[in-house]
């Protein structure tokens, strides 16, 4: 934990955190068909996030998902945010 003033600040996660658990969460239900509400991801630094997937949107052929931001105790202009992600199959290369 991070200390200000002696009381220690509440770490959130990263947007990038949060685009890369609604990325998986949307591709794991495309690819099983399965409603997920939650997601686990390991960070680059190891730590464990385990995060309510929102604003599921799915289709045999498309899902879209959010996760939404938590800064913790940092004043950032993304807390509460809801990042999304959108993954479909295609018949295109690459």
């Amino acid at each position: 934990y991070l200390v200000k003033d002696g009381k220690p600040l509440r770490l959130g996660y990263t947007t990038g955190s949060c685009a890369a658990a609604a990325a998986k969460a949307a591709a794991w239900m495309l690819l099983t068909g399965h409603r997920k509400t939650r997601i686990r991801l390991r960070t680059p630094k190891g730590i464990e996030l385990d995060l309510p997937v929102l604003d599921i949107c799915q289709t045999p052929e498309q899902v879209s998902c959010a996760i939404e931001k938590d800064s913790g105790d940092d004043p950032d202009s993304t807390n509460g945010v809801h990042i999304a992600a959108t993954v479909s199959f295609t018949d295109q290369p690459g």
